[in-house]
């Protein structure tokens, strides 16, 4: 699988079929999707869950159609924030993280006029911690100090920045 193939189109119903069976189990339900993830899902929660019919869904594809990934981008504290990224777990560890990052921030920048991109990474998964960091991303301090995701980093990076990275690598 060429990493440069792949593209990003809107997540359909198919997509998020295949989708839920990459979480075989509540604990990579939730480092996914969040603590209130429901697991066991149905695709009514799951769909619920996941919010991808109220924020901008996207499923990174093959030249065949095949689901290499999934993330999504919105606004959050005037920055393009990447949420519930995921590459399928055949074929992790090939690039396709960079570059699903990397068209989510293409789309999502220029939406919000953000020059600044976040996501949160859970302190449990140190793989997806090192792309982030590769890609340019720093752990800071999140913008309201009532807010506190549990276990997790907030982590902000310059979209260009990360852009010109993921061009690198």
């Amino acid at each position: 699988m060429s990493r440069q193939s792949a593209r990003l189109v809107s997540t359909t119903q198919e997509h998020l079929r295949l989708l839920m069976t990459w979480f075989p189990d509540a604990e990579s339900c939730r480092l996914w999707g969040g603590t209130d993830f429901r697991h066991p899902f149905t695709e009514d929660s799951f769909v619920a869950d996941s919010r991808c019919e109220t924020l901008p869904s996207y499923s990174l594809v093959g030249a065949d159609g095949e689901l290499l990934g999934f993330g999504q981008h919105y606004d959050r504290v005037g920055r393009c924030h990447l949420g519930r990224l995921v590459i399928s777990p055949e074929h992790r560890g090939e690039g396709l993280g960079t570059r699903l990052i990397d068209k989510l921030i293409e789309l999502g920048g220029p939406a919000f006029g953000a020059s600044e991109c976040s996501l949160f990474v859970a302190r449990t998964n140190p793989a997806a911690a090192r792309l982030y960091e590769r890609l340019g991303f720093t752990i800071a301090p999140y913008p309201a100090a009532s807010f506190d995701l549990a276990g997790s980093d907030y982590m902000i990076a310059p979209c260009a920045l990360v852009r010109a990275r993921a061009a690198g690598g």
